[in-house]
């Protein structure tokens, strides 16, 4: 093996309690504090890496009592009752314990430092994908220049999400971590496709928290696979959309059952994700049934605060991530929803199109229950190329091939914009896609132009959209219709500016209930302009982009 993990001390407390195999008899057990700790706020590089401390400090988050390891004193007190420990979260102050001895579990609630113990650790089921017939490739060198790349089959997929101008510009990802939070990554070790991040030392470690193995290597493609999308490094035949960022490779799906343990190890992975320094997490797994039909989540609970799993992604993006979910292949289906931890409010949950940008049949609807907009972004899951257990490319379905493109799409776009916010890429990819102005359950925001996204990153004005003036489409050609609920049907004022402030239309235009006309603008270059109606003395603005591939 070419590759030797190496993990802290820290993170060695943590997940030593992985020394027993999982069984069925798995819970979660709340604890009320943290007294007894050895660790402390003001020493934060005793259990984080100067990564994460750094990814807070950027973004101005602070340390939290929840980013302190469990009580080793707890943990040690647990085990001494004859209670095997799986895991412990900290986030969340709990521990995973196994036992079948009934006597001992009813014991749990009566111990002064347990907060709540009543209930089975819910695990849902992973997104899964049919392939398509495989073609050969080879590998071919790394190339020097970025400035060109040769994308073979991977082009089409890369071009719609317009993330050629990054690559072009030298944006690959460099020095951005992902997580891929999956459930095996069958040669990943092995296989050309992924030769160029051993050889740069790029790949940062792995960690199986379900223990299926001593060979990491050995079990289950669908992570591999997933991992193609972005780390692919086959100029001729592959390139994916983030060739040049690190990664690490946690698997917490168990293949062989289907029971609520699965989301517990998923917060532990992504516990683990933040400590090491990642800035995205992205994981083609959803939740919404298991084994157990008793234990199904219900639409109701696609709500963005109560799956254990979705609790946990939006954790995660507290500490400074950006977390990239599978909507979920259901769309076709009874259950037709996205799953959890998709349902996130700050989780970008990712729907599948084809190449020509239509939505994908078996791709999960939204809302979410609470009624905010899911999906948030589409990207290419109907016949995505990508690389299969054999090393050949193959055409992949599902969404969890389009989750990851956009995860490797925004490592890029933060290399590019280092100094912003999850926050603010977030918010700047939301408003870029193509439905921005008109959501809807399928498509949600649509598909993400990632040219647009910088455009709006590198603004001046990087505000949300005015509620009384709205441009669609945006991006646009430089044609397009304006809105505004607050202009009559007399002729309004409208000037438009490009982004150096220097007018570019001035005239009057007729509102016709609401909408008017703009094709002023038809030949206009790339870029981000203004947009200014003025009538009865009151003005109404907004923003847009004109955007040519």
């Amino acid at each position: 093996m070419r590759f030797i993990l190496i993990i802290s001390f820290f993170l060695l407390l943590q997940l030593s309690a992985f020394s027993q195999k999982l069984s069925d008899n798995t819970f979660w057990l709340s604890l009320k504090d943290k007294k007894g700790s050895s660790f402390s706020l003001t020493s934060p590089e005793a259990f984080l890496s100067a990564k994460s401390i750094d990814r807070r400090f950027k973004q101005n988050i602070a340390l939290l009592e929840e980013d302190l390891p469990v009580s080793r004193l707890y943990l040690d007190s647990l085990s001494n009752l004859g209670l095997t420990i799986l895991g412990s979260s900290h986030w969340f102050n709990a521990v995973i314990i196994e036992s079948s001895d009934t006597l001992l579990l009813d014991t749990l609630d009566h111990i002064s430092f347990v907060s709540e113990f009543n209930y089975k650790i819910p695990r849902k089921k992973a997104v899964k994908n049919s392939r398509g017939a495989s073609e050969k490739h080879k590998f071919y060198e790394v190339a020097d220049s970025f400035i060109s790349l040769d994308y073979g089959l991977g082009y089409s997929q890369i071009s719609m999400l317009k993330g050629l101008s990054l690559h072009s510009a030298g944006f690959l990802g460099d020095d951005i971590r992902i997580a891929v939070i999956d459930g095996g990554f069958y040669h990943a070790n092995t296989i050309a496709a992924f030769d160029s991040l051993w050889m740069d030392g790029r790949m940062l470690g792995y960690m199986d928290f379900t223990r299926s193995g001593p060979d990491f290597y050995s079990t289950a493609s669908h992570g591999m696979t997933v991992l193609s999308t972005m780390a692919a490094n086959l100029p001729g035949d592959m390139i994916g959309t983030a060739p040049n960022a690190s990664y690490y490779l946690l698997k917490s799906e168990i293949v062989e059952s289907e029971t609520p343990l699965e989301e517990a190890l998923w917060v532990l992975a992504a516990e683990f994700a933040d400590s090491a320094g990642v800035d995205i997490i992205t994981s083609s797994l959803g939740y919404s049934e298991f084994d157990d039909p008793a234990l199904d989540y219900s639409y109701v609970d696609m709500d963005g605060k109560t799956a254990l799993v979705t609790r946990a992604a939006e954790k995660a993006f507290s500490k400074g991530m950006i977390v990239v979910i599978s909507a979920g292949n259901s769309g076709n289906k009874s259950w037709k929803y996205l799953t959890a931890p998709s349902d996130g409010p700050n989780v970008l949950a990712i729907g599948a199109t084809d190449t020509s940008g239509r939505v994908a049949a078996f791709s999960s609807r939204g809302p979410s229950f609470d009624q905010r907009v899911k999906p948030d972004l589409l990207a290419v899951g109907y016949k995505t190329i990508v690389v299969n257990a054999s090393g050949d490319l193959v055409q992949g379905y599902g969404t969890s091939f389009s989750a990851p493109q956009i995860a490797g799409m925004m490592a890029c776009l933060w290399q590019a914009a280092p100094e912003k916010t999850n926050v603010e890429l977030i918010s700047a990819v939301r408003r870029s896609a193509s439905h921005f102005y008109s959501p809807n359950d399928s498509a949600g925001y649509g598909i993400p132009d990632f040219k647009v996204a910088l455009m709006l990153l590198n603004s001046s004005d990087n505000k949300l959209p005015s509620d009384h003036l709205k441009v669609f489409p945006n991006p646009n050609s430089g044609t397009f219709e304006i809105y505004s609920d607050k202009l009559s049907t007399s002729f309004v004022k409208v000037s438009i500016y490009n982004q150096l402030g220097e007018i570019v239309f001035s005239g009057d235009k007729s509102f016709s209930g609401g909408y008017s006309a703009i094709t002023e603008l038809e030949g206009y270059g790339s870029g981000f302009y203004f947009i200014v109606a003025e009538s009865g003395g009151k003005k109404y603005k907004n923003s847009f982009v004109i955007s040519r591939q």
